[in-house]
């Protein structure tokens, strides 16, 4: 497959492109709904929650509403749900985070208010989040395809990664009552406004991220690069000048991650200065930092912590998680073995320039870098300190995941449908297990 880029810009056929990928993505999560529907009605479900919180249906809307939210409501969608009803009322949800249950509420309060009578509030609320989901994919499909242009200068290998997104092996988490479809499209829509240089846009785009996910305070490290740590940015300046730029960059790292701190305080006001049961033990985030509500609830209730997910039990967990963690350690390798002195220096020295066709320079060029810290990141901590089977959801929003799958897909036939299996195979069995309520998680 040629990947070639012409060097020039050919806007008719980026304008084409575009739409082939938000109709792509649109038509993938039809069919997504429509597969964990039809499943859904064929498989017993192993386990009955949702049919308990629905109410019955009595008309062909109201059945309508339920058969979709039955299939949107699984594991952590409940917590939103209840949340984005009733408020955060147990410690242990303050793990989910209140952007998208506020989303949720506010469609459900306003377009959607009419439904309620029909189908019943927790209905509409998880068809609210269904719907935020489903859009928010749509326009992640979009920006990733933006954002690959600029990145890659190859309009091509960025059309391909567009694709392999929109048959991301995390499919149906994309289109349920989670969060990684709008966290994928506000950290993208953030990279691309980095490297238009809006980044007081990219700011408050990272803040929304933060009340989203808690992963969302990482991308910050963005605007750090861009303003004060990539070389670039220091050619032709004057120590002065790159103070103010450092001060800047304080000031928007700041703004980033407001959206994670105020959910933090809100937490501590919650538990610790009004609590709701005064008769609770002291919690160790009541007496102050380090210690965060979010990060006690998810060792208490989640167990999450270093390394305790390495016990025997869990080996089925890291076979399922294998493949993104290959996936990941190949690309990582792939790129630092073509510049090991460029990864290690921050991108201030690098080897003499290499003859190398310009699908190489796609995937393995200067742009990438910063992506390519992210991913290193990323990897550590999931395979080291999370439930390490989320990782296939967790790195939807890392875009080198799919530049390289597209790298990879563009070598040779072989290559491409090992790769596009993965993807696609991994995301339809997810679809099926999800909508019956299946693990994994």
């Amino acid at each position: 497959m040629d990947t070639r880029s012409t060097g020039a810009k050919n806007v008719p056929l980026e304008r084409d492109r575009r739409w082939m990928v938000v109709k792509y993505a649109l038509l993938s999560r039809v069919a997504c709904l429509i597969l964990g529907i039809v499943s859904s009605a064929i498989v017993n479900d192993y386990d009955a929650s949702a049919q308990l919180v629905l109410a019955p249906a009595t008309t062909y809307l109201a059945h309508v509403l339920r058969a979709l939210a039955h299939i949107v409501l699984r594991w952590d969608a409940f917590y939103f749900v209840h949340i984005a009803g009733s408020g955060y009322v147990y410690e242990q949800e303050h793990a989910f985070f209140p952007l998208l249950p506020i989303l949720m509420r506010t469609l459900t309060q306003t377009v959607l208010r009419p439904l309620v009578a029909v189908g019943g509030e927790q209905a509409v609320l998880a068809v609210a989040g269904c719907i935020i989901s489903n859009a928010c994919f749509v326009a992640a499909a979009g920006t990733l395809y933006a954002l690959g242009q600029y990145t890659l200068r190859n309009e091509r290998l960025a059309y391909i990664a567009s694709l392999l997104f929109v048959f991301a092996p995390a499919n149906m988490f994309m289109s349920a009552v989670y969060t990684e479809s709008l966290f994928a499209w506000l950290v993208f829509s953030a990279m691309l406004c980095v490297a238009r240089r809006q980044h007081v846009v990219a700011s408050l785009l990272l803040c929304a991220s933060s009340l989203c996910r808690s992963n969302g305070v990482m991308y910050a490290g963005y605007l750090v690069w861009d303003v004060v740590v990539r070389r670039e940015a220091w050619i032709g300046k004057r120590w002065t000048q790159m103070v103010v730029r450092a001060v800047a960059a304080a000031g928007l790292v700041t703004v980033s991650v407001l959206g994670f701190v105020g959910f933090q305080i809100y937490g501590y006001r919650t538990h610790c200065l009004q609590p709701l049961y005064p008769n609770h033990p002291s919690r160790a985030y009541c007496d102050g930092l380090p210690a965060t509500v979010y990060g006690f609830v998810q060792a208490e209730y989640w167990d999450v912590g270093f390394l305790r997910y390495y016990t025997w039990s869990q080996i089925p967990n890291f076979l399922l998680a294998a493949p993104m963690i290959m996936l990941s350690i190949a690309g990582i390798y792939t790129y630092a073995a073509h510049d090991p002195v460029r990864l290690a220096t921050l991108g201030w020295k690098r080897r003499p320039s290499l003859q190398t066709a310009s699908l190489d320079t796609a995937f393995l060029g200067n742009r990438l870098l910063p992506h390519i810290y992210l991913w290193i990141l990323l990897l550590a901590v999931a395979t080291t300190t999370m439930h390490v089977q989320v990782i296939t959801r967790m790195f939807s929003a890392v875009p080198a995941v799919f530049w390289f799958a597209a790298h990879l897909a563009s070598k040779d036939r072989f290559t491409q449908c090992i790769v596009t299996g993965y993807f696609v195979g991994y995301g339809l069995v997810g679809v099926v297990l999800f909508s019956n309520f299946f693990p994994p998680a």
